[in-house]
């Protein structure tokens, strides 16, 4: 059991589970908010959960701080305060801005900004789940900022909980950047409100109260004396006789079913096929192919030569002039391509003729070699 001397606080060891596991909740919807912005993985432990005296309270571990105001304000009602280090937030801010963190030196109106928008995603987030588990619908009011220059600020805030504060510290590691804790400070009342709505405090009492009625009014009678019993057994009238129900005959078998007589299937004959003799390649045909031949004899086909070729930059091109020599992948002498509508179907030679450059053929491509050539 969770306890203080003080009477305001008294946490049983379920309530301060209760308080843990709605805090995990949250926490965990944060996360998952700050991750979205941050574009990184972030993670936030369990939380640890103590219940402090307020003159006691010291975050000096953690200093300087930063110091985030929530309050509820529909659903439940109370405050929580999250208390983080300056320096995780100007890394957080870092990165979010993408400037070295050695340039922040202190939060002005655009960090303050920044820090105020994160906070606001991540409480919302947090809110929303915790509405989730209560099955009621929960607003809160924008992050505060606190001024933690002065620690006065935040010790007035909290001094309107009470003598006593629950304390509930988180470890936070986002990926690459932060790992590092900070520290969540609850209202006491709020805790109550928290505990009770999710045990339903009222509904418990009420049944309870009902059951409890219920058994009051109950009338248990008397046991029977001996001589009562006695009594009334020799007043019972006598046992009939049991009447014994005579067994029923076996079912004899039923008689054997003749089997029906079997038709007999139709014989199927299968005839094999004989496929017809097919006429060798050189043989002579006359038919519809050749005339078909003769449609596309005439059709004009486009040869080219293709002397060699080369491969060169965008960068090279841009830059040819007049006058500049491009090598070839090919030299003096050797053969050239001849091709027919882009197909490669020949090589052969360079000649002059009539002052006029042509190709002597000296070898004509087989068909595979054509395939081969074309991959």
């Amino acid at each position: 059991m969770m306890e203080n001397t003080s009477d305001q606080i008294n946490l049983t060891e379920m309530e301060a589970d209760i308080i843990g596991e709605v805090m995990n909740i949250s926490m965990g919807a944060a996360a998952t908010a700050m991750s979205d912005i941050l574009d990184r993985k972030v993670n936030i432990t369990t939380p640890r959960l103590r219940i402090v005296k307020l003159g006691e309270f010291s975050y000096t571990h953690l200093e300087p701080v930063l110091g985030v105001l929530i309050k509820y304000v529909e659903g439940i009602g109370g405050i929580n305060m999250l208390l983080l280090k300056v320096e995780d937030f100007k890394k957080i801010l870092s990165h979010l801005l993408s400037i070295d963190v050695n340039e922040i030196t202190e939060f002005d109106e655009i960090s303050t900004s920044a820090i105020g928008e994160i906070m606001n995603q991540m409480m919302g987030s947090a809110s929303s789940a915790l509405a989730s588990f209560l099955g009621i619908k929960i607003s809160i009011s924008p992050p505060e900022i606190l001024d933690t220059t002065d620690s006065t600020e935040i010790q007035e805030k909290l001094s309107a909980l009470g003598e006593d504060i629950i304390l509930i510290g988180f470890d936070i590691n986002i990926e690459g950047l932060v790992k590092s804790e900070f520290v969540s400070i609850m209202d006491p009342l709020l805790a109550r409100e928290i505990i009770r709505m999710s045990l339903g405090e009222e509904q418990v009492t009420q049944r309870t109260a009902q059951i409890l009625k219920t058994e009051e009014s109950m009338t248990v009678p008397e046991p029977f004396s001996p001589q009562e019993i006695e009594t009334a057994i020799s007043a019972a009238p006598p046992a009939q006789p049991v009447f014994q129900t005579p067994p029923v005959p076996p079912i004899p078998p039923a008689p054997a079913v003749e089997s029906m007589p079997r038709v007999p299937k139709p014989q199927v004959q299968a005839t094999p096929y004989t496929y017809p003799q097919l006429a060798p390649d050189d043989a002579a045909d006359s038919g519809p192919g050749d005339r078909n031949l003769e449609l596309i004899l005439s059709v004009p086909v486009q040869i080219t030569v293709e002397l060699g070729k080369t491969k060169r930059k965008i960068k090279e091109i841009a830059e040819f002039a007049p006058g500049n020599i491009i090598e070839l992948d090919r030299q003096a002498g050797d053969q050239v391509d001849i091709m027919a509508n882009g197909r490669l179907i020949a090589r052969g030679d360079v000649v002059v003729v009539d002052d006029n450059y042509s190709v002597r053929i000296t070898e004509i491509m087989r068909a595979r070699d054509n395939i081969a050539d074309s991959k």
